[in-house]
């Protein structure tokens, strides 16, 4: 029995150390946490279905963080393994703030989004929250686009089969 448990041990390991990996993907204040031999999904995401994620941001402080951070890790292990993936963070009430390219309050996010945005993460910001406080289209970094509501953007991208992951806010 020990030899066996032997064997399955180092056949697992050999099978997980031959995986092929892409250059790893590197986020600014985010480190990277390397993944143990045979610690894996088990064959779940494949590089025939993509990964949809849509996260939603209501609180510009610690949801904000932990959203863009979870994006973050879920970009770093999925794009080196070749698994296609579509994400959007869908930005609405106060969390608007730091969508706003002169609030100086929440410019230590910019780094981040930017690098989430240049590996195929876009942003979605609500309009009516927009309004409610007084930031207009032009004042959005560029990489941003308006949806009419963040609400129905997240509804919206739900039915076409997005995971929905609303990050606690620390509260």
């Amino acid at each position: 029995m020990h030899r066996l448990l032997l064997a399955l041990t180092l056949l697992t390991s050999s099978v997980a150390a031959t995986e092929t990996l892409g250059p790893p993907v590197e986020f600014p204040n985010i480190p990277e946490i390397p993944v143990p031999a045979g610690i894996n999904f088990g064959g779940f995401f494949t590089k025939d279905t993509p990964v949809k994620i849509v996260f939603g941001v209501a609180d510009p402080g610690k949801q904000m963080r932990e959203s863009l951070t979870n994006a973050a890790y879920s970009v770093m292990y999925l794009k080196p393994r070749g698994i296609p993936y579509e994400m959007e963070v869908v930005i609405y009430a106060r969390a608007t703030l730091a969508a706003s390219q002169f609030n100086e309050e929440y410019a230590g996010y910019l780094p981040l989004m930017e690098a989430l945005h240049e590996n195929g993460v876009a942003f979605r910001v609500c309009n009516n929250s927009m309004g409610s406080l007084k930031i207009a289209a032009a004042d959005l970094h560029p990489f941003m686009q308006v949806t009419p509501a963040g609400i129905l953007e997240i509804a919206k991208k739900q039915m076409q089969g997005f995971h929905y992951i609303s990050n606690p806010d620390g509260n």
